[in-house]
């Protein structure tokens, strides 16, 4: 079994796939139960397991569904590099020891609040 964001995403996905994998009169039932049980899902109700037998009572759905499944797995499990902080930007009166950090992007830059002067950047 998978976790209730995975089963969510794979409803999602293969929603407007179902007619190409099931035919168009049985993906068409499919949908309408699925998105039915969406529905409930908006609305605050635990019907991930209905959802989960739903996608995969058929097996050209179940075979998409484990595609699916694999793929989430690999993609989210290799992701590039080490997590680290980013620093934020410093800045330092010319003049004395007031320091200020850029918390945010597109921020400007204040003068210093003793002597008016531009802040120089040390980090």
């Amino acid at each position: 079994m998978i976790d209730t964001f995975t089963i969510l995403e794979a409803a999602l996905t293969i929603r407007p796939l179902l007619p190409r994998l099931l035919g168009a009169e049985a993906g068409e039932k499919t949908r309408q139960q699925l998105d039915q049980l969406l529905q409930q899902t908006q609305a605050g109700a635990s019907v991930e397991d209905l959802i989960w037998d739903l996608l995969t009572d058929a097996k050209a759905t179940r075979s998409w569904v484990t595609q699916f499944q694999q793929a989430t797995q690999k993609s989210s499990n290799s992701l590039p590099g080490q997590i680290s902080a980013i620093p934020a930007p410093q800045f330092r009166c010319p003049l004395c020891n007031y320091t200020w950090s850029r918390q945010r992007i597109g921020f400007p830059t204040p003068l210093c609040l003793t002597h008016g002067l531009p802040l120089e950047r040390i980090l």
